[in-house]
């Protein structure tokens, strides 16, 4: 049985035991790809036949079926990806007036890390409802004071919520639908996870309703929500609570965005501080290459990432290293296919595991090593690096993509241009420790800043 704690790394030393093609059962037989070129022949070259998505027995117990944008197949799935990536570009991803936003919300955090005084702080809360007003204005077209729990408090509810697919009872639950039955009985973990996704489900309701009761379908849409309901006031006027344009499906495409959309760029955006802590030398240039292109108190926009080199090889080094996903999410195969020799039946789970690809020495040489400068050339000019891949790749690659990499660039370079990061106490550094559920998120970690800016 594998340890849920270090998912990623058992899978790694399988790699080197087993090759870069094995069957793991968990509890199904799900066939492991962990070499890039393998992954790139098939996800991409060969994209169709690897965009289907299993039944999951946890995603029936928590969104009665797979209702949502990334668990859902077949034609229901290229409607409401089309339908969803229409969507955010019309409100705005990709476009000046979305990366305005994310400015502001950028200087609003400076604003308030400014007050606290140098005193040392967990940034996780501040930080989470920056990320989350971005997507809490697309979904429900509105914000959240800085101070404001709200947020916080939803995902921590779907992180309890999710936490249960990296678990033995998870496992079991896969194996063995009714087992969901005994461990509510016996057990807490059921429990625990269906009084978060409770309270998830919940917020959502509400939010729809409100939508609901005001929305003007003669109009445009507000936000994600509107844009649903208008949609499916054209093709499920009834409001049948089944198929692509019911309840559930708008609860599970808010619930992906809401909490898939904040979860992981938000740590990101930790990891960046967290690395910059543990190597002050590599923060220094980070100051220096900011400092050099960027004049005292001008506002950073999209416009200068590329004369930020290392600062974008920092980033890509940290998506390199940080390990979200203890095991990327399943695919299922909609024909017989080979790969790399072997026959896979029709039907059959597979999963390209990027992490192995990441952390392969034949891939990054000395991978433990946190080294930026492995992507810039001899004219330290920026690499980017297809073989990193934190948004996976394909036919089901990251449907926010482009927002998060705006988000981790406008968020992680203003931070860095404001502050110097410091750990709590001198000459202890923050460890690598990190909580597991759905997705991993680092431990909780107190920072000194120090203010770099007077403006």
């Amino acid at each position: 049985m594998l340890d849920e704690k270090n998912f990623d790394g058992q899978l790694l030393k399988l790699k080197k035991q087993y090759g870069s093609v094995m069957t793991l059962w968990l509890p199904n037989p799900n066939i492991i790809f962990s070499d890039h070129k393998i992954i790139k022949e098939t996800f991409i070259r060969d994209g169709e036949k690897y965009a289907g998505r299993p039944v999951f027995n946890l995603m029936k117990m928590l969104m009665s079926g797979n209702y949502s944008l990334s668990f859902n197949e077949d034609s229901f799935w290229r409607s409401q990806r089309r339908f969803g990536l229409h969507v955010l570009r019309d409100f705005g991803v990709g476009r000046p007036i979305l990366e305005e936003t994310v400015i502001n919300q950028a200087q609003d955090v400076c604003i308030y890390l400014k007050n606290l005084n140098k005193e040392p702080t967990d940034l996780h809360n501040v930080l989470t409802t920056s990320v989350g007003n971005i997507i809490y204005q697309l979904t429900f077209n509105r914000t959240t004071k800085l101070e404001d729990n709200l947020i916080i408090e939803m995902l921590n509810h779907s992180f309890i919520a999710f936490q249960i697919f990296n678990t033995f009872t998870g496992f079991l639950i896969e194996l063995w639908e009714p087992f969901k039955y005994l461990n509510l009985a016996f057990g807490s973990a059921v429990k625990n996870s269906l009084a978060g996704n409770d309270k998830v489900i919940n917020f959502l309701r509400n939010e729809i309703e409100e939508h609901r009761k005001d929305i003007d379908f003669n109009n445009e849409p507000r936000d994600y929500i509107d844009a649903f309901l208008i949609e499916q006031n054209k093709h499920n006027p009834n409001l049948i609570n089944s198929g692509e344009w019911c309840d559930l499906q708008l609860i599970g495409s808010c619930y992906d965005l809401f909490t898939a959309g904040v979860e992981t760029t938000t740590t990101t955006i930790q990891m960046m501080i967290l690395f910059a802590i543990r190597n002050p030398d590599i923060q220094k240039k980070i100051h220096e290459e900011i400092d050099k292109v960027i004049d005292k108190g001008e506002t950073i926009t999209m416009s200068h990432q590329s004369q930020l080199p290392y600062f974008n090889a920092f980033m890509q080094e940290v998506q390199r290293i940080t390990i979200l996903l203890p095991l990327n999410l399943q695919h299922k195969v909609t024909e017989d296919v080979n790969i790399d020799g072997y026959h896979i039946p029709k039907g059959t789970t597979v999963i390209p595991q990027f992490q192995s690809v990441h952390m392969d020495g034949k891939v990054f040489a000395d991978p433990n090593k946190f080294d930026p400068t492995r992507f810039l050339d001899e004219q330290n000019n920026f690499k980017k690096d297809e073989k990193v891949t934190p948004f996976s790749i394909g036919k089901r690659a990251c449907l926010g993509e482009s927002l998060a990499r705006m988000e981790l660039f406008l968020f992680g370079a203003t931070y860095f241009q404001r502050f110097e990061f410091h750990p709590e106490t001198k000459d202890c550094l923050p460890p690598l420790d990190f909580t597991v559920a759905f997705t991993k998120r680092p431990k909780a970690f107190k920072v000194k800043l120090i203010e770099r800016l007077c403006n």
